[in-house]
């Protein structure tokens, strides 16, 4: 089933390398505060306060992100459908500031239950409009292999009590095949059942309010020391570290307005 576009606030409180991450669904960043870097390969994109940059989906990705002097790493996210973004190159970043103000113009309208479903997605197909002039997009899809088809099905029901055998009839496959399959590939189901729940972990504690004890149990953990010594295994910091003491101070957004302008904040 389709998912609508959605616009989350990304806010963290700590300087972070998070390694090989991949998105479940596309993503348009416009950066607020602080500094992303974006590494895949050897090719390194810096996106800048007040720049946007494209994040595909299912595209292991080195992402650090860099607070402000305020203390701050304040950035936007336009999350869109899978497949909705142009073939092009992720790999660099918006220069046309006209961009940054139809991505502004999209973040209020997905914000706005008042406003009608196509009419956001009008407002977000013209921000995606303005990055193809500039040949921004999505990497040409590889073909589906069993690794992309299990995170597809596990990302559905994550904090399910999953096993291989499940998984597997899942699948239409033997365990045995699954396993085989897998390793092929270079992985195993544990090692996917285990990136998926941290990499969801991490974008709700970046972009919700909720507290880590709920987020633990959104992702399939019941126990939250638990949860908490696999996150640092995962990022190398304590899931507490991501907000600091951003949920005491708050955070207020500062944007450009609808009529174009600089794109710095």
């Amino acid at each position: 089933m389709d998912l609508h576009s959605t616009h989350l606030l990304v806010r963290q409180a700590t300087r972070a390398t998070f390694r090989e991450i991949a998105s479940e669904r596309p993503g348009i960043i416009l950066v607020r505060r602080g500094q992303k870097r974006i590494l895949r390969g050897r090719s390194l994109v810096v996106v800048n306060q007040g720049q946007l940059a494209l994040l595909p989906a299912d595209e292991p990705l080195t992402i650090e992100n860099i607070p402000a002097t305020s203390g701050v790493y304040l950035a936007s996210a336009l999350v869109l459908d899978a497949g909705r973004l142009p073939a092009g190159s992720f790999e660099r970043v918006a220069s046309d500031d006209r961009a940054a103000a139809a991505f502004e113009r999209a973040a209020s309208a997905c914000e706005d239950p008042l406003v009608p479903a196509d009419i956001r997605e009008h407002k977000v197909g013209e921000v995606l409009l303005w990055l193809a002039r500039e040949g921004l997009g999505a990497p040409t899809p590889k073909a589906q292999g069993v690794v992309s088809r299990l995170r597809a099905l596990l990302a559905r029901e994550i904090a399910a009590e999953w096993t291989g055998p499940d998984a597997a009839r899942a699948l239409a496959m033997s365990e045995a095949t699954l396993r085989r399959r897998l390793a092929a590939e270079g992985t195993a189901f544990n090692e996917i059942l285990s990136d998926l729940r941290m990499t969801r972990a991490l974008g709700l504690l970046q972009t919700t309010t909720l507290p880590v004890g709920r987020i633990a149990l959104e992702v399939g953990y019941g126990c939250p020391s638990r949860f908490a010594a696999r996150f640092r295994a995962r990022f190398g910091i304590p899931p507490s570290a991501i907000r600091g003491r951003i949920d005491r101070i708050g955070v207020a957004i500062d944007r450009t307005g609808s009529n174009g302008g600089g794109a710095s904040r």
